[in-house]
């Protein structure tokens, strides 16, 4: 027996099976015959989908409000309430959502309303007085909101953005005037903002950040640049690539590193020598050509033609050796069948001996014969 059907078993027998064959046992006055049972006497515990202490209330459906029931888990709706879950209300208007600023609440049948508004108030509720901001359109420039408490005030009023002062808004004040530039920037005011003209070496929209060789991002392949001392960087490549920016692969050159490029020629003696300052070592590359051959056939094509000729082969053998045994059981009837016919005729002379009979055997003219 399966998992669920034992829990099926023991979920609708249990209560059956604990009520006790004893004699003597006598449950709680009133507990109810087929919702309650009891272990011992003076008890009443209900079935699944009842409650009380009698066990006679049925449990409704979980998150039924406004309902009722006459059998476990249902939801009655009660009167003036519509749902699965009896929790629309079909007279919304009996609560009186509307104000004193409407004239009628009608209900749309399906647990909603309209408030007609009196003249000169809105919204849902009738609860938005038409007041200067709807009358006479919004004064408020620069992208203020207009402001007349819900429609009640006498006058309208603006609430400003961040950059702009005045009663309509229509001042723009200084925005560099807390100097918000770091690192010596230049704030230069644009309307609704600002913008920082940064020095050189930083940057950011506060010219907080300090800008490094490495920012303009100049190792090239993935390689990762490295700030050194004094404004230079270094890059770090990843294989196979080389160079000051890794820009070159180490696969094409035989020489992959860097090389400092050296005079052949000894100076004269009596030459002036001048101060040369540092310049970056130039790059002696070495390239080669590299004969790439590519072969006829790859490994993973080998593979694939091998599977479908070995797919072909199956295919061919188990059509083969269908025909093959349908055949071979066509012939095997017809022989079971001759052998019965020859059988029956021996018999047939066997116990009519002496008499010149003539036997005639007639064929069906088709012999449907099937396996069972």
């Amino acid at each position: 027996m399966g998992f669920k059907a034992a829990k099926f078993i023991c979920y609708f027998f249990w209560p059956l099976a604990s009520i006790p064959l004893a004699q003597g046992v006598e449950c709680k006055p009133g507990c109810h015959p087929v919702n309650g049972y009891c272990e011992v006497s003076s008890e009443c515990r209900c079935q699944p989908g009842w409650q009380g202490p009698l066990c006679d209330q049925c449990i409704p459906f979980p998150g039924c409000l406004h309902g009722t029931c006459a059998k476990p888990w249902q939801c009655m709706c009660e009167e003036g309430w519509i749902g699965s879950l009896c929790d629309t209300d079909v007279h919304p208007c009996s609560s009186k959502p509307c104000t004193n600023n409407s004239t009628t609440c009608i209900e749309t049948g399906d647990g909603g309303y309209i408030c007609l508004c009196a003249q000169g108030y809105i919204g849902e509720n009738c609860h938005v007085k038409k007041g200067p901001c709807i009358v006479n359109g919004s004064p408020c420039q620069n992208g203020g909101t207009c402001v007349d408490n819900n429609g009640f005030a006498p006058h309208a009023s603006c609430l400003c953005l961040p950059g702009f002062t005045g009663i309509f808004c229509e001042i723009d004040t200084d925005d560099c005037e807390s100097n918000p530039c770091e690192n010596g920037g230049t704030c230069t005011d644009i309307g609704r903002g600002f913008r920082c003209i940064c020095p050189s070496g930083y940057g950011g929209v506060l010219c907080s950040s300090p800008i490094t060789i490495c920012t303009s991002g100049p190792c090239k392949n993935g390689g990762t640049c490295r700030q050194r001392p004094g404004g230079s960087f270094e890059c770090i490549c990843k294989p196979p690539f080389a160079g000051v920016t890794c820009a070159s692969s180490s696969r094409n050159t035989s020489v992959g590193a860097e090389a400092k490029h050296r005079p052949n020629h000894h100076p004269h003696p009596k030459a002036h020598h001048r101060p040369v300052h540092p310049q970056e070592p130039d790059v002696l590359t070495i390239k080669e050509t590299i004969e790439n051959r590519q072969q006829l056939l790859s490994k993973s094509q080998v593979i694939c033609f091998l599977a479908l000729g070995l797919l072909t082969c199956l295919v061919v053998l188990g059509t083969t050796g269908i025909i093959f045994f349908s055949r071979f059981e066509m012939w095997l009837a017809n022989a079971r069948y001759s052998h019965l016919v020859r059988k029956e005729r021996d018999c047939f002379l066997k116990a009519n001996e002496g008499e010149n009979l003539s036997v005639n055997i007639i064929f069906p003219e088709k012999i449907k014969l099937t396996n069972e």
